[in-house]
């Protein structure tokens, strides 16, 4: 059995700063509180979760450019606290933005001057640069400027500039923010490339249909911890199924409620106001409950509007993160 490419046991990461009159007040914050996770390899692996979360704290331990406070990390089997080095030459880190690049010279410049920085040997740096251009779509634009270039293109460089060294492990941090749809399509369609390649990645992304779209597993990090780790379908029954319907009314009263959540599978209720309107979202894991159960339920509503929807991973997503605020 192969080694995992990614394993963490009871990661912490804690950031000391000072504030207040003459900076004497000392603050601690835990980004990472015990984070424990599993990556194996040709896996692409996402971590999902909001603004503040340790997302990038997470990746940029693993990625060997911040140092743990407790807990270990190991990255293809090094540690990442005493084999930094080990590791840094076999991965990759993409980082999303537009900075990191030479402006003033071309994409294939800039990529000539990160095959030095990477060991790529000489005598196949520039088969290996036409390659991972050609691989981002990039080849014709190679000799233009990066100043030219549009963000999307930009963007692609990056891409190009993580896969120059072949790393066995791709780490890639909202690899498609801002991007305009045609451009991040594409970039989706190159990470599902790589990944066939065996090429193991670990994305993070605010992007729930993009995570849906390319992850095998999926983990949601807040407050520092992960609190589900599953596939999509897996994480669809720890939130209480696949369906999902919408129920919107004018008010509904704590026996209302009751008799609904009565109903078979229905795991959760979601309350949320609509101006005058009402909606209630109900998740729920068997097929029994129908359209005309929830009519039933609901005698003296006289304006019901109700849909049924597959449960979606921004769904999941809401819910795992809501939870945990409570």
């Amino acid at each position: 059995m192969s080694l995992p490419v990614i394993l963490t046991r009871d990661l912490t990461r804690v950031y000391q700063s000072r504030k207040g009159f003459f900076f004497q007040d000392a603050v601690r914050t835990e980004a990472l509180r015990g984070v424990n996770l599993e990556v194996s390899s040709g896996e692409v692996y996402g971590l999902l979760g909001p603004n503040g979360a340790g997302k990038t704290t997470l990746t940029k331990i693993l990625a060997t450019l911040l140092l743990p406070t407790s807990g270990t990390a190991r990255v293809l089997g090094l540690d990442v606290s005493t084999e930094s080095r080990a590791i840094r030459s076999r991965i990759g880190l993409v980082l999303g933005g537009e900075r990191g690049l030479y402006n003033r010279v071309s994409g294939r410049e800039n990529l000539r001057y990160f095959a030095d920085l990477y060991g790529v040997p000489v005598a196949r740096r520039a088969r290996r640069i036409d390659e991972v251009l050609e691989l981002v779509g990039m080849t014709s634009a190679a000799d233009r400027r990066v100043e030219e270039y549009s963000r999307g293109m930009k963007q692609r460089i990056h891409l190009a500039r993580g896969l120059l060294h072949e790393p066995e492990l791709l780490f890639l941090d909202e690899p498609t923010i801002g991007l305009d749809p045609k451009s991040a399509r594409e970039i989706r369609k190159l990470i599902r490339t790589l990944a066939s390649q065996g090429v193991t990645i670990f994305l993070t992304t605010h992007y729930m249909f993009e995570a849906e779209e390319l992850c095998h597993r999926i983990s949601v990090l807040t407050r520092g911890r992960i609190v589900a780790e599953d596939t999509v379908d897996g994480l669809r029954r720890l939130v209480g199924g696949d369906r999902t319907i919408e129920v919107e009314g004018y008010g509904f009263d704590e026996k209302e409620l009751s008799l609904l959540r009565a109903l078979p599978g229905v795991s959760r209720i979601v309350e949320e106001d609509f101006g005058p309107r009402e909606r209630l979202t109900l998740r729920v894991r068997t097929p029994e409950t129908t359209e005309g159960d929830i009519r039933a339920s609901l005698p003296l509503q006289r304006d019901l509007r109700i849909r049924e929807r597959t449960t979606t991973l921004e769904d999941i997503y809401l819910d795992l993160v809501e939870e945990e605020a409570t």
